[in-house]
């Protein structure tokens, strides 16, 4: 894992300083302070990436299944997961493994406190939510008001504290804007 962040950190480096010339990502450039780093630190970072570990640190979703697959190498019959989704038909194994196992899937592990966040589903025993509800929270697709900055603005990169003629947003330039708006929003 700290390899990976090295590796990541020299292409980093290299988008900062602008020396990225090398467009491959691991060209002479990259190898020089792959090369640099591994000598002085004796790392053993490398042009290719394996992310298998770090995946599986994310993979927080687990399912056992009770049929004979549980004890078959390679998988034991735990399927595990970064997102919350149950194995199912949607996989592209379930056939297969409706034929030659045919056991139900169990959730044996989640993230620590979890099912407490709801990550935004409806639970079980729990009412919809009454489009009343909602009444001033805008829908997909549906226009929503922008109310402008109504303060000073200040071009950025400007040297000077004060506003140079021509870049100072006027309230005059704000009230133009609303009555756009205030148009776009009536029809």
């Amino acid at each position: 894992m700290k390899k990976t962040l090295l590796h990541e950190m020299i292409h980093a480096y290299l988008f900062v300083t602008n020396n990225d010339k090398d467009r491959e990502g691991h060209g002479p450039e990259f190898c020089k302070h792959m090369h640099r780093i591994n000598s002085l630190t004796g790392a053993n970072i490398t042009v290719y990436h394996t992310f298998h570990d770090e995946v599986d640190e994310y993979r927080r979703h687990w399912w056992r299944c009770n049929g004979p697959c549980q004890h078959r190498p390679p998988y034991y019959g735990y399927v595990k997961r970064a997102t919350n989704r149950e194995p199912s038909a949607h996989d592209y194994w379930w056939a297969e493994h409706q034929k030659t196992c045919g056991g139900t899937y169990i959730k044996i592990k989640e993230p620590e406190n979890y099912s407490k966040k709801g990550k935004g589903k409806a639970k079980l025993g729990k009412e919809p939510v009454l489009a009343a509800e909602n009444k001033d929270k805008p829908n997909r697709g549906e226009a929503q008001l922008v109310i402008p900055f109504s303060g000073k603005g200040y071009v950025l990169g400007e040297t000077s504290n004060l506003p140079s003629p021509g870049k100072l947003i006027t309230s005059h330039a704000i009230n133009k804007t609303q009555d756009l708006l205030n148009q776009n929003h009536s029809a």
